[in-house]
């Protein structure tokens, strides 16, 4: 067959490559809104990607499973969209031709889904977006039908395709593995997802129809690729406990920080009035113990009571350990009110410098933590 006699016969099964352009259109689209909310097209925040239905393993194995589909269809950035939307013309024109509207439309969707779910057994922590994994099958049936139909493309063409079918893969795992922050697990199951796809669908050029669905081999196709996917389902490590746990204790130690603040903040005011003789020594002590010294107490047993983390329990220990200091520095302080002798002022004072020793070392170790390698 030659090189005419082929572009022919490919063009009379699909005139035009719809499929592939609505996907272009759609993802673009998407895109273009979530810039607009978001004022930042560079970057997409994750919290936004997540909201709106990113891959994100804690929501997914809650019964959010709908999100390993509209997953495929949010990018976090310019850069990101822009690539796989020329990567998805360049290659969806062909593959949709080679194996029909519906056939391409089966193996995108398949192998994205497949792409998703390798993106959730392997790292399932952070939100993981994009349609790369579906266009890395739509990549890997193309690569499938030049193997198995190679009578079916002109010598010219078939080197043509080949070469950049496999440089495009070779080149993006080979990114995926090196560049920090590409999910190379959703390329690698979209892939093997096209792949399984790409061979059983495949179809000489001449055949009447782009894909026999009821054929034994299309059929065997669509079976492997269900069986991968609950595969790749059923043994994903479940992380809803895990992030329930790190939700609460981010909760608990937010509120804690408000309130932290406005207990020093208002001790602050407290000692500044009374120096100012604004207030007696009978009024703030009154105040130190019905209201300074019972929410250090609530925010003392808020904190000792919440599950931390792994690898957290030292800035929830330390956190306790800070608050305990500051209460038992106002219990002094109390206690001098009380009984008018300095060796209570200077216990409190003392226990205060503590205390701010205390949060000192617990920033400096938190940030060595974040910028060690």
């Amino acid at each position: 067959m030659n090189h005419d006699t082929f572009v022919n016969i490919l063009f009379s099964r699909v005139e035009r490559a719809t499929v592939t352009r609505a996907l272009i259109i759609v993802n673009a689209l998407v895109f273009v809104l979530l810039a607009a909310v978001s004022m930042s097209p560079m970057q997409i925040p994750a919290d936004l990607l997540i909201r709106v239905g990113g891959n994100f393993a804690p929501l997914i194995q809650k019964g959010e499973e709908w999100r390993l589909f509209t997953a495929l269809f949010l990018h976090g950035g310019l850069l990101h969209v822009a690539l796989n939307m020329f990567a998805l013309h360049q290659a969806g024109q062909v593959v949709e031709r080679l194996f029909g509207r519906w056939g391409f439309a089966v193996i995108y969707i398949v192998a994205g889904l497949l792409g998703n779910l390798a993106s959730l057994w392997w790292k399932p922590g952070p939100v993981s977006v994009g349609a790369s994994g579906a266009i890395f099958g739509v990549y890997g049936a193309l690569l499938s039908y030049l193997l198995l139909q190679r009578g079916s493309v002109p010598g010219e063409i078939f080197r043509e395709m080949r070469s950049g079918t496999l440089g495009f893969i070779g080149y993006s795992l080979f990114a995926g593995f090196t560049i920090p922050g590409i999910d190379n697990a959703a390329h690698l199951g979209g892939l093997v997802g096209g792949l399984v796809l790409g061979a059983a669908f495949a179809e000489p050029i001449i055949a009447p129809r782009p894909v026999r669905w009821l054929a034994p081999r299309a059929l065997a196709g669509l079976l492997a690729a269900a069986l991968l996917g609950a595969g790749l389902w059923q043994t994903a490590p479940q992380v809803v406990r895990k992030f329930e746990i790190d939700s609460a204790y981010q909760q608990t130690v937010q509120r804690f920080a408000l309130e932290e603040q406005e207990l020093v903040r208002e001790q602050a005011a407290l000692m500044e009035a009374l120096r100012l003789r604004r207030i007696t020594e009978a009024a703030a002590l009154d105040k130190l113990e019905h209201d300074f010294i019972p929410r250090w107490d609530r925010a003392i047993t808020q904190l000792s009571w919440r599950q931390a983390p792994g690898g957290q329990e030292w800035q929830r220990d330390e956190l306790v350990h800070y608050a305990t200091t500051r209460r038992d520095a106002l219990k002094a302080l109390a206690q001098a009110f009380e009984t008018r002798q300095t060796v209570w002022i200077e216990r409190s004072r003392v226990l205060q410098v503590q205390a701010d020793n205390i949060l000192l070392q617990m920033r400096l170790r938190k940030s060595m933590e974040t910028a060690r390698p």
